[in-house]
């Protein structure tokens, strides 16, 4: 039931009021009613109401000054001002301050009880969205740590200093780091349990991390669904001991989980002295999280040990994708293996960004391309699992991975190669073949002609030739028989 207080100075227009509106049907009660503006905001400190409907034209305190004092001890009352008078001035102060409404005398009682039933709508929709409001405080609270992490410096400041206030969160500390954990078998748990059970497992989680990290000053908690992100926070002149607190309750913690069904990883980011610096940590987590590419055998991986370890593409020569092609060439799978092996070990030292690995490797796929395109190979079926990788980045959990994937492309290069080889000498000894038929009764005909003609050189046409026919002639010359019967000349 509403509460509704009636101020006004004449008594008959308050008695007007109270009888003539139906309160019952509105499901409201007159709870105050006062001759003058002061008595009423006294009354409203004591007894707050919903609704207060006032006269403007009072002495001491009038109705507009009573308003302005009433909104700020309450800012969701609802005030309807009477006046005698048609002021406009009146009605633009009135909304300013945030009245409901503002009517004129005399009073239609009908149209006042419209005005009141729209008051009591806009109180019943503003406390539903504040019920909401309140309900979801954990969520937008999660929503400005996000934003926190991805904000930088004075921008984060900009954008949401007046927030921490609002949600009541204390981020007066002097130091800040960011630990990323990451669910490395979230999906296939996920499949295997169910949402339900999979995200339960990763409440479970959360709750024994806020126990491990109630050690410190604040612990704030982001929920994502394959891993959980939190913020700690501390006030302490040893960044160094701060950090390695963390590291050694880490370490315990995966110690303690590691025959869980789930799989666990860590980032730990950078100290910083400023909650809007928060991004840099959580940047610094995230990268260091990537080493898991390279060293799939840990679960804790220190920003530290990350900072300043790039990657330059220029390190590696074209003479080395040069070696592969010939291995390739040479149909040598152990040799390639191990070329492989090699390459992979190298770029696991040197680059620890597993985008930058892929371009590297991207780079020496279009090396092999290019290789089967001069050869006039068709590369489609090649050109499409290249494409579906590379689609697919998070399919591959560790290098030693995309190394057997790599390695088994190189095989299925080498079988292409294979096939595409013998089609191509069947293809040339038939050429050959046709153009000697063709040109048996030229007496100048010669082994340099028909190397021409086949577009490859005399030498390799006569090994391929000899090899491929392996009649009975093919230790002699390709052209023994034609030149006894047109004493074609020995030296051609």
């Amino acid at each position: 039931m509403k509460k509704v207080m009636i101020v006004d100075d004449n008594y008959l227009s308050t008695e007007g009021i109270i009888k003539n509106i139906n309160w019952e049907r509105l499901d409201a009660e007159v709870t105050h009613v006062e001759n003058n503006g002061e008595s009423a905001i006294e009354a409203i400190k004591e007894d707050p109401v919903d609704l207060i409907i006032s006269d403007i034209e009072m002495p001491d305190l009038d109705g507009i000054s009573m308003s302005s004092q009433a909104i700020a001890i309450n800012p969701m009352v609802k005030i309807i001002l009477i006046s005698a008078y048609d002021k406009f001035e009146y009605a633009k102060r009135a909304i300013r301050l945030g009245v409901c409404d503002y009517i004129e005398k005399p009073l239609d009682y009908g149209y006042l009880t419209e005005k009141i039933e729209h008051a009591f709508r806009t109180i019943d929709r503003e406390n539903r969205n504040m019920e909401l409001l309140k309900q979801s405080r954990p969520v937008l609270t999660e929503k400005f740590l996000l934003d926190l992490l991805h904000y930088s410096g004075s921008d984060a400041h900009d954008h949401l200093g007046r927030y921490a206030e609002y949600l009541n969160l204390n981020l007066d500390y002097n130091n800040f780091s960011v630990v990323k954990l990451e669910i490395e078998n979230s999906s296939s748990i996920e499949a295997e349990l169910g949402i339900t059970q999979y995200q339960m497992e990763l409440m479970n989680v959360m709750d024994l991390l806020q126990e491990s990290f109630s050690v410190f000053d604040t612990v704030y908690f982001v929920k994502e669904f394959s891993g959980i992100i939190c913020i700690l926070a501390q006030n302490t002149n040893n960044p160094n001991h701060f950090f390695q607190v963390i590291h050694k309750i880490v370490s315990t913690f995966i110690d303690t989980y590691k025959n869980s069904v789930l799989q666990l990883n860590f980032g730990i980011g950078t100290i910083v002295d400023s909650v809007w610096n928060l991004h840099i940590s959580f940047e610094n987590a995230s990268h260091a999280l990537k080493y898991r590419f390279f060293f799939p055998h840990q679960n804790i991986f220190d920003a530290k040990e990350a900072m300043g370890k790039e990657f330059s593409l220029l390190s590696f020569s074209d003479s080395r994708e040069e070696e592969l092609i010939q291995l390739i060439c040479q149909k040598n799978t152990q040799a390639i293996e191990q070329w492989l092996h090699n390459f992979f070990q190298e770029l696991s030292q040197k680059c620890y960004t597993k985008n930058i690995l892929f371009i590297r490797i991207y780079s020496l796929l279009g090396r092999i391309l290019k290789f089967l395109y001069e050869l006039n190979i068709d590369t489609s079926d090649l050109e499409n699992k290249i494409i579906s990788v590379y689609n697919q980045f998070d399919q591959f959990s560790t290098y030693e991975q995309f190394y057997q994937w790599m390695n088994d492309l190189c095989i299925l290069v080498c079988q292409k190669l294979d096939t595409s080889l013998n089609s191509y000498h069947n293809q040339l000894c038939e050429l050959v073949q046709s153009y000697i038929i063709e040109n048996f009764e030229d007496n100048a005909l010669c082994l340099n002609d028909i190397a021409k003609h086949a577009n490859v050189s005399p030498a390799y046409l006569s090994a391929l030739y000899k090899k491929e026919l392996r009649t009975e002639y093919q230790r002699y010359d390709i052209f023994l028989p034609y030149r006894q019967s047109l004493s074609v000349p020995d030296k051609i």
